[in-house]
């Protein structure tokens, strides 16, 4: 097997201010090639997503013009944790809006459990006929299709830590690819959708503005990144927001740590679910010691996307090329068939369950079953650009009753090492429970045949 490119890296405080200032310049290139290429902007490719691959075309593995730092390769692994932190920050659950909303939390966590169950399963099919495949790769698709690069890069990351270095680069390809199918195949259904009389708000596909896709924002439409909680003579407001952040993933190390003096195998539970836990004890702490007004969630949250800009970037900045290319086409049947499953189950079952608004809510639960959050909500605005559909926050409250599932980065690599009868049997379970759930709620025998 090929062994790993970027190992024992020994890192420095002025190494890292060098990796950083590598960062952003390749941030900064991947913006303005993101904002000159228009096209790009329509698939909702990020500009981190592009810098990286800038970064990975100019480096020693293709054109060599440009030494890309062998630690790129580990910021992964040291970022996860905060960032999946963020997550369990402002996480609040509404029991009226969960019953309300309980027909799209059935299909989209349906949709979930598919994909793990189907993808596990298939990932192995096709390693019998490609058996140089990474173990588990199959596995990766949940991960990169409802997560995006974010969830692909924890469970890729863990993957690595377990010896299984190539699934990182699988997960990342597998997310751009279901970022390129959410919103070529999700357009291409909404114009179906409108033609068909499926849409309740509009009677054509909506243009976006210029500015929804790149640009300079107009003046109305500029928002804040977060507001100040304290005064800043006595701490500045994002090294507040970042100790919160910090000191949450320190928090579940040291829960960790002290689980395991008394159960030594919780050692080798990954950093996501250090950060997971650690987010979750200090922000319900915090708000049950009313400390959670010196927590302003809309920072909190900017700085894990600004670390998982990082991730991001340097994670397909050092993507195995000899891997993706030589299983190009695997990958792709696997896309092609996750998407498939995913769109037929986001139409069919939201049309059986949705009493109201079905068709923006499979639209919804497509884009973000195979994209990421932004994604589905392109595709909503696209037949409702006055924001008058409940679907966008269907899947606010759904992420939140539903947070849960983000420990599943961090535990199906670890059941994948024993083989995929563990995941397939939970991926399995949960989306028959899912459909039986809301076939008793909300399908309803027609009274002249019942």
């Amino acid at each position: 097997k090929k062994k790993n490119i970027f190992t024992g890296v020994h890192m420095t405080v002025a190494s890292l201010f060098s990796d950083m200032i590598l960062i952003g310049v390749f941030m900064l290139a991947g913006f303005f090639v993101r904002e000159i290429v228009k096209p790009i902007q329509k698939l909702f490719l990020p500009a981190s997503l592009i810098g990286g691959l800038l970064a990975l075309i100019l480096g020693q593995q293709m054109l060599g013009l440009v030494e890309i730092p062998e630690s790129f390769s580990k910021f992964s692994n040291v970022l996860i944790a905060p960032i999946m932190a963020a997550l369990l920050f402002g996480v609040t659950i509404n029991k009226k809006k969960v019953v309300g909303y309980m027909d799209y939390i059935c299909v989209e966590q349906g949709i979930y459990g598919m994909q793990m169950c189907v993808g596990a399963g298939l990932g192995a099919l096709l390693a019998v006929i490609w058996p140089g495949l990474p173990k588990g790769w199959g596995t990766m698709g949940v991960f990169a299709f409802q997560g995006g690069h974010g969830n692909a890069g924890a469970a890729g990351q863990t993957y690595e830590n377990l010896g299984i270095p190539g699934n990182m680069s699988i997960g990342m390809v597998l997310a751009t690819f279901g970022l390129i199918m959410a919103m070529l195949v999700g357009m291409i259904v909404v114009n179906i959708g409108v033609r068909k009389g499926w849409t309740k708000f509009v009677k054509d596909a909506q243009k976006q503005p210029d500015w929804y896709y790149g640009g300079v924002l107009p003046d109305d439409k500029k928002t804040s990144i977060g507001n100040t909680v304290t005064s800043s003579i006595g701490i500045n407001h994002l090294a507040l927001q970042g100790g919160w952040l910090l000191g949450s993933v320190y928090v579940g190390r040291l829960l960790i740590k002290t689980v395991g003096l008394v159960w030594p195998g919780v050692s080798v539970l990954p950093s996501v679910i250090q950060g997971i836990l650690g987010g979750a004890i200090v922000w319900n702490v915090a708000k049950a010691v009313k400390l959670d007004r010196y927590i302003d969630v809309k920072t909190i949250k900017h700085v894990s996307g600004f670390l998982l800009e990082v991730v991001v970037l340097t994670a397909m900045a050092t993507l195995d090329i000899d891997l993706i290319s030589t299983y190009i086409v695997p990958i792709v049947v696997y896309t092609a068939i996750c998407c498939a499953l995913t769109l037929a189950i986001a139409l069919g079952f939201c049309k059986l369950f949705c009493k109201d608004e079905w068709f923006e809510k499979a639209i919804m639960a497509f884009g973000v079953g195979t994209g990421n959050t932004a994604t589905g909500l392109a595709l909503v605005r696209a037949v409702d650009p006055d924001s008058n559909s409940s679907a966008p926050d269907n899947h606010g409250v759904y992420s939140a009753v539903m947070c849960w599932k983000e420990a599943f980065a961090g535990l199906v690599p670890m059941w994948t090492m024993t083989g995929v009868g563990m995941t397939m049997g939970v991926g399995g379970a949960m989306f028959a429970i899912c459909i039986i759930v809301g076939c008793i709620l909300f399908v309803r025998p027609n009274k002249k045949t019942a």
